[in-house]
Order: structure tokens, then sequence, then C-alpha cells
């Protein structure tokens, strides 16, 4: 019976799309005048098994989260869980997988005023969500990094030229631990990426997006990252309730199983709400609002996930598939919908610090804990602590969210801006790295409205602008 409705199911998809696509080259202005790779990502079925498989952790680990495209008169972003991010990512990533094995032909240091003009011509711009070391990121997208250059030490963006008749493709790194950019070129044919490639991906296209370094807007107090990146979108985003999925004794033994090997034997009290495992070697708490605390009371009495000696790549994947385990166990096979979201640009994986986040249909779902009893100030989703390949400490909110409706932002990114630059014109030397639209979670039952979230420069905090009704006016 179960396969029957299974195979109903498929043929009604098939058939819509089918209707879809004859509608479109009826009634639009023909499948020649739109982008193909647009067109395809927007068939029902490829939408409905899309959806949220851009934020599982192990296989989003060598994504990036942004493309910016320039056609020579604008600018274009697509992000991570936009239709054709897929497509565009793909060429773009054969490139960087062509510097990462040293195949390019020659190269020349450049300076940042030089990498600037570059992005003002016609160029791709391909943002990461956090810095990689060389070797990191030759590991994550699993390629030998023995002839990996070895003038860039950590990236995390990189610029595109596409050929033309006369040249080559040209890649340009710039090294976050210096601001040193090089720029390199491939050998014509090798790799190919066009401006009629690109093009297909600026047609037909609306909305303003500009770079910061590009506007002229150089505030006072504050400093602004070159990519802070302008825009005039406001969105429609679905309202997220929150779901703990540690509310029940069940749910916390099963968590529990994860972190001790003797759970029925295991000493427990409740203290205000808030349950405590003790055994001889640690502690784990859960807290009424879905917090998970573990601490192991010495480096060598932690949970064992990997070899003493292990890379940092291996410990950091060991420390994801973990996370995804003890997910998976409560919530019944549920993935979880996390990106890492800490910088993984050491080398050694003896002491390993992994911090991830919450996303909901590609949107980053940002947290912030007060301190609490003897909770301590929590400002990530998920927070990792590694020594010689034992988690020493761990630290999760427990959330699952789910959509009630959808809602416009609720202001625009000047009015963020303003509001950011405001708050931190009182630190000197405040550097914006980022602004974005998000959610917050405060570890509230009440619905999440999306809003703009920034980062700060050397803060491993997220920020947020969540302007009343009437302030957005």
């Amino acid at each position: 019976m179960l396969k029957e409705r299974v195979k109903t199911s498929v043929i009604a998809l098939l058939f819509v799309n089918l209707i879809f696509m004859t509608c479109r080259l009826w009634f639009a202005e023909g499948l020649w005048q739109e982008s193909l790779p647009e067109m395809a990502g927007n068939l029902p079925i490829v939408r409905l098994l899309r959806r949220d498989s851009y934020s599982i952790p192990r296989e989003r680990l060598s994504a990036p989260q942004k493309i910016l495209i320039n056609d020579g008169a604008l600018w274009i972003a697509y992000y991570n869980s936009d239709a054709v991010f897929g497509p565009l990512e793909n060429r773009t990533r054969q490139i960087i997988e062509g510097f990462l094995r040293g195949e390019a032909e020659d190269k020349r240091e450049i300076s940042l005023e030089e990498w600037q003009r570059a992005l003002e011509s016609v160029s791709v711009y391909v943002e990461y969500p956090i810095t990689y070391s060389i070797d990191m990121l030759c590991a994550v997208m699993g390629i030998g990094s023995d002839a990996a250059p070895k003038d860039v030490t950590s990236v995390e963006d990189f610029i595109i030229l596409p050929s033309d008749a006369e040249n080559s493709v040209y890649l340009i790194v710039r090294d976050t631990t210096n601001d040193k950019a090089f720029i390199y070129r491939f050998a014509r044919g090798n790799y190919s990426l066009t401006r009629e490639d690109i093009a297909i991906y600026t047609e037909n296209n609306s909305g303003y997006y500009e770079p910061a370094f590009s506007t002229g807007v150089e505030p006072e107090s504050v400093s602004l990252d070159p990519m802070v990146l302008f825009s005039d979108s406001r969105p429609m985003s679905a309202a997220l309730a929150p779901v703990n999925p540690l509310s029940t004794q069940e749910s916390r033994l099963r968590a529990l199983e994860s972190f001790s090997n003797n759970v029925d034997t295991a000493g427990s009290y409740d203290d205000d709400g808030v349950i405590t495992y003790v055994e001889n070697y640690s502690d784990v708490r859960f807290y009424p609002v879905g917090l998970l605390e573990y601490k192991a009371v010495s480096e060598d009495k932690g949970v064992e996930i990997a070899s003493r000696y292990a890379s940092a790549y291996e410990t950091v994947n060991a420390a994801i598939r973990f996370a995804e385990n003890l997910w998976e166990s409560v919530c019944g096979g549920e993935p979880l919908s996390m990106l890492v979201t800490s910088n993984l640009n050491a080398d050694d994986g003896r002491s390993v610090r992994i911090t991830m986040d919450y996303y909901y249909d590609g949107r980053p779902v940002a947290v912030s804990l007060p301190a609490a009893g003897r909770a301590a100030q929590m400002d990530h989703g998920l927070e990792i602590e590694i020594e010689n390949g034992r988690i020493v400490s761990y630290r999760q909110l427990f959330r699952r969210y789910e959509a009630r409706g959808e809602l416009a932002l609720g202001a625009e990114f000047v009015g963020a801006l303003d509001f950011f630059v405001n708050n931190f014109s009182y630190r000197k030397g405040t550097v914006i790295d980022d602004i974005y639209i998000g959610y917050m979670d405060r570890g509230g039952a009440g619905e999440l409205s999306a809003c703009w979230l920034a980062n700060i420069r050397g803060d491993d905090v997220t920020y947020a602008y969540e302007p009343r009704e009437e302030d957005a006016q």
C-alpha cells in the first residue's frame, strides 16, 4: 500500500513538472529567453528534493556562502539557498581546485587596490563563510596539498576573471593573515569560464547589490570590510516557531547515551529544573530551554572521537560526525541543519574548538543565550572543545524550527547599517565584517522573524537588528 502511494506521488509530481514546463514555453518569453539553470531550479520537483540539502554540516564544509557576479554594469548576488547556486558553484569550484592542485601557469603579487579594481570589472567573487588554511581547504575538497601554492596560508574568498578570445582565466587570491594578494593565470582552454557563460546568471535579475568599497560610504567611527554587501532586498521569509527536542525524559536519556557508557547507573538530581547526570569522569546537564552541557573532569577523560595524533581535518570531521549522530539519536534520524561557523585555519588537530549554527531554508539562525545559573553565555547553536582527540566540553542548544507563515523583512539594509554603526561607535577600531539576513534565537518560546545580523571583527558573537514595527516604517 505504501509503495503504491509513493508511486502515485512521484507520478503526480512529474505531471506537475510537465505542466509547469509547458506553460513556461507557451506563455512566457520562451525557453531560449530564460536562464536554463534557473528554469530547471524552479521546477517543483527540484525545489522539493533540494530543500535543506545545503544545511548538512559535512556535505557543506567546502561550500561557499555566496557568489557575487559583476557583469560590467551591476552586481548580482547568489546565496547557497538559491536554485542556480549549485551549477554556478560547480563552475567556479573547478578553477579553485585547479589552483589548489598547483596547475596555474604563472602568478604575480598585486596590491589591494588592484584586487578591488578586478572586482569592478567583469568578474565572479566567491566568498566562503569561514577562513580555511590552504591545507584544510585541500582536505575538505578532497585534494592532496603537496602541490598547493605556498604563497598563501589562509583564504576565505576568491575572484575569478573569466576568459575571452585573447585572455585565459585568472584567479585572484587574498591571504587573510596579511592581506597580500596574488593573481594566477591558467592555460587557455584548460578551464573554460567565459563572459558568455556567466551572462546567463545576470539576465532577468533585478535588485541592487554593491560592495562597501564601491559605494564610497565611510562611517566616521566604524570601518566596513570592503565586501560588506549593500542591497535593497526585503524578502519574504518564514516566521519560525522553535521546538525543544529535549523536552522529554526519553529524549534526554537518548542524548545521554552519547556521553555515558552507564546510563542506567548514572546518578542524577534536579536543581530548579536543571537535570544533572553525574559520573566519575563527567557531568551532563539538561536545562529547560533545551541546552545540553557536557563537561569532562580532565582532558584524558573526555569522549574519544579521534586519534590523539589525528590531523585537524580528521578531528573536525569526527566532531561533526559525533554531533550528527547525537542529533539523529534524539530526533529520530532527522538530519542536522547546521553549518560550521568557526574558522578552520589551524593545522594542529590536538586542540580544536568548533562552533556550529543552525540554518533554516538557507538563512542562518544565530543564538544568544545570556549566562544564567551555572550556564555561561552561549553565542552559537553548538560549541565543542576537543583535546587530543577527546571531547572535553560540549554545549548545544537543541532546536527544531517550524514555519509559521511568511513575513516581509522588517527593515532595509540602510537602517541596519545605521543601527550597527551607532551601536559600535564607542569602540575604537571596530570593523564590521558582514551584515546579512537571518534569525536570532534568544532561547524564548516565541516565534522568530527574519532580521539583520552582523559580525564584528575579533568578536565571537553575532549581533542582531530587530526593529519594532513602528521603527521600520
